[in-house]
């Protein structure tokens, strides 16, 4: 059953990977007695109900298929029933449980690529802009618990019904007391980091239990990472932090300058909670009507997106790690022509230049099909024993393809046929054991990487512009390999060499794609 491993997978360990929350020790270790107390009465009903959600689903699919033969059209029918009443049960637990639930069901709706077609659909229907709401009452209190203050002493209004909920946190409309300028409010969800305290405790003693059970499956590398990363999340002053040095970078670069934007931050009306911005007046990136009116072509944004994420990895080595699609917004910018604006950035990874030019090699390799290259970075990256199955992490694709550099770069496409998609599905289940070691040696940095780049598929296939990135990935990638070489060997000859390497590159990918093209007659 090619589904099945992808599901338990994918429901067990992202439902794992996905708690990025905390440990932040002034939020929740410096809790009070009572207020700990309060958080560990939560944890049997939260636990309680991530089991009856996974067991449910389990007993679905053995009992509903007990006794049916795989591809028979009676199979077919039932095995769709169970994929809609197990989509339907872990969007109940999301919804039930809040959170980091919400974040879980919005990766899995990235993941059309692993999971059966209702899973995706489902998360992406109610998750991405749908998320549960806090009360009127809940944002005031603490709105007044951060600022010492109510509300309508820093606003002159702020509308009580959000514009927009997500799974940490809901905006609100407001102007401002002192110039009425209209912003959005960002108010963290009421008892987020109490029951984010529950939530990863549970985690901590299932995967100890998993541990104890099948010592081969150490999953405590998924626990280290969710404790270092949701305290950042949680805190709106380091989201604030983020979105300025965004805004620094996108205005460093020439080819993204006016292209993209971030929000303005208000930093005197910005707490741990609570986060002032500029108001943007933009449409989705998936509202295909509201791009048209803009006069933004989706293959135009598709080129500008790959090469602002291509140039936040490989040359500023600092990556917005969650750019799904409720995270980007297209508006009229002053000059009249339309603009990218990128939203929430609460979740980054800062990558160290060792990693990041190592990285940089890996994605050069990947894309020109040179084995050796591959090889050689997934060594240096402790994946030396399973190169195939890193590279296949990485692209989603399977080592045939990733080696046939004669079929061009589109061979690395995000768009997938149907028959691509189960020999994938097959393909994680039946490694899953593998991979999950494989995850606990890999460099850290990596680990919420492979996230970005399940999010920006996401968003190519919402595109569906057919746009290749990947030929402006490789221009990054050489060029972040010029500019290090040329920082530590400075000089004429270092230049030579860097519009030389150029050259090949271009080169080299124009003949693939000739080669490609030529071999489809």
């Amino acid at each position: 059953m090619r589904w099945f491993g992808p599901i338990v997978a994918v429901t067990g360990g992202v439902l794992v990977a996905q708690r990025t929350l905390c440990k932040d020790e002034d939020a929740i270790e410096s809790h009070d007695s009572g207020m700990k107390f309060s958080a560990m009465m939560k944890l049997p009903g939260r636990l309680g109900r991530d089991v009856y959600c996974a067991g449910g689903i389990l007993v679905d699919y053995l009992w509903s298929l007990k006794g049916l033969e795989p591809g028979t059209a009676e199979y077919e029918h039932v095995i769709e029933i169970c994929h809609a009443y197990g989509a339907q049960r872990l969007l109940n637990l999301c919804f039930s449980n809040g959170g980091i639930y919400i974040k879980l069901g919005q990766h899995i709706a990235m993941l059309d690529h692993l999971l059966p077609d209702i899973y995706v659909r489902t998360m992406r229907n109610n998750l991405l802009d749908k998320c549960p709401v806090s009360s009127w009452h809940a944002v005031a209190r603490t709105i007044q618990e951060d600022f010492g203050c109510t509300w309508d002493e820093i606003f002159s209004s702020m509308e009580p019904i959000p514009v927009a909920s997500a799974s940490l946190a809901q905006v609100h409309i407001a102007n401002t007391k002192d110039t009425g300028e209209k912003v959005a409010v960002k108010v963290q969800h009421e008892d987020l980091r109490e029951t984010s305290f529950v939530d990863l405790r549970a985690i901590e003693g299932l995967v100890r239990f998993v541990r104890f059970v099948t010592p081969h499956a150490d999953f405590m590398w998924l626990v280290t990472e969710a404790n270092d990363n949701l305290p950042r999340e949680l805190d709106f002053r380091i989201e604030a932090e983020n979105a300025l040095q965004c805004k620094e970078m996108i205005e460093s670069s020439r080819a993204l300058k006016g292209r993209v934007d971030v929000p303005r931050v208000d930093l005197t009306r910005t707490s741990a909670r609570v986060l002032t911005m500029e108001w943007i007046d933009g449409v989705s990136i998936a509202d295909s009507t509201g791009l048209h009116d803009l006069k933004c072509h989706p293959k135009s944004l598709a080129q500008v997106i790959a090469k602002c994420f291509s140039e936040m990895i490989f040359r500023f080595g600092n990556v917005h790690a969650d750019p799904h699609v409720a995270n980007m917004l297209v508006r009229k910018a002053d000059s009249g022509s339309w603009q990218l604006v990128l939203l929430d950035h609460g979740l980054y990874r800062r990558l160290n230049n060792e990693f990041r030019i190592e990285y940089s090699k890996l994605w050069k390799a990947l894309i020109l099909g040179d084995i050796q290259g591959i090889t050689e970075s997934a060594t240096n990256m402790n994946a030396a024993d399973s190169v195939p199955l890193f590279a296949g992490m990485l692209t989603q694709r399977q080592w045939k393809d990733v080696t046939k550099w004669e079929k061009g770069t589109k061979r690395l496409g995000h768009q997938r046929t149907q028959q691509e998609k189960e020999e994938i599905q097959e393909f994680v289940g039946q490694h899953a054991q593998e991979i999950g070691s494989l995850l606990g040696k890999l460099p850290r940095e990596l680990l919420l990487l492979l996230k970005t780049n399940d999010c920006l598929r996401s968003v190519d296939k919402e595109l569906g512009a057919g746009y290749n990135s990947f030929m402006v990935t490789a221009r990054e990638c050489v060029r972040a390999l010029n500019a290090d070489r040329q920082a530590k060997q400075p000089g004429v000859r270092s230049r030579v060499r860097s519009i030389i390497e150029r050259t090949k590159l271009e080169g080299r990918l124009q003949a693939m794609q000739m080669y490609s093209f030529l071999s489809a007659y």
